[in-house]
């Protein structure tokens, strides 16, 4: 495993500790720096978590008036700059290296034309390969997903692409070596590396790994790079019950 895929995959765990310090607000150390005689009370705490309720609900684009900035503008700054460098990363070597989806103008000549149906089957699977990378704006369309695709492909897993060259791993290094050094100055004593394998493989080939680093675990894919928190998954279990 090289660095850049170890410095990627470093990355793309501590994406959602990264982002939970959005609206972080409680001390990390205790007792609090002003004293233990100035912590909140519980009903206190209760108000401030109204408050803060408030304040997200303030900044919704649906909301009237003048919207506050977010609690964590610097945080903000540093996912907004790390996620630009990611995702332009992405785009340029997917650009280079991945094969166009498949397509035909073949029309089914009559209902049992099997050999119409198969190709246009074809066609529909490799467009919507979860291996891809994806250039539209997608809910998926992350630093944390694009990190792991990265990963996945200085690691050479298969799929719809050409190998890299020198110069794109070099290049992916050098991003990678920068997003991580700066994601590690905004999380400082949390960066932590929780990442464990489940023993599990996703359908695209890759490993299943879960990070215990941030508040919510995360289970994530090395290859596809698909990602789901504890709480997505608890709310799915629920939901189907």
């Amino acid at each position: 495993m090289t660095s850049t895929h170890t410095n990627l995959i470093h990355i793309a765990d501590q994406w959602p500790v990264l982002r939970e310090l959005l609206e972080a607000r409680t001390p990390t150390t205790w007792p609090p720096a002003m004293g233990i005689q100035h912590t909140l009370t519980d009903e206190q705490d209760e108000q401030q978590h109204a408050e803060a309720a408030l304040e997200r609900a303030e900044r919704t684009a649906v909301a009237p008036g003048e919207r506050p900035a977010p609690l964590r503008v610097g945080i903000l700054d540093t996912i907004t700059a790390l996620e630009d460098d990611l995702l332009a990363l992405a785009d340029d070597i997917a650009s280079s290296v991945q094969r166009p989806a498949f397509t035909t103008q073949f029309r089914s000549a009559a209902p049992d034309d099997d050999v119409a149906r198969s190709l246009a089957l074809m066609g529909l699977k490799d467009q919507q390969d979860a291996r891809r990378w994806r250039f539209n704006m997608t809910p998926g369309r992350t630093g944390e997903r694009a990190a792991r695709w990265l990963a996945a492909r200085i690691d050479g897993h298969d799929g719809p692409f050409r190998p890299l060259s020198d110069q794109q791993r070099a290049q992916i290094g050098l991003i990678a070596t920068s997003v991580r050094r700066r994601l590690d100055q905004a999380l400082g004593d949390r960066a932590t590396d929780g990442r464990q394998p489940t023993g599990r493989q996703c359908t695209c080939g890759g490993a299943f790994e879960v990070t215990t680093g941030a508040e919510d675990f995360v289970i994530s894919c090395t290859g596809c790079g698909e990602s789901w928190t504890g709480t997505a998954l608890l709310d799915g279990l629920t939901g189907a019950a």
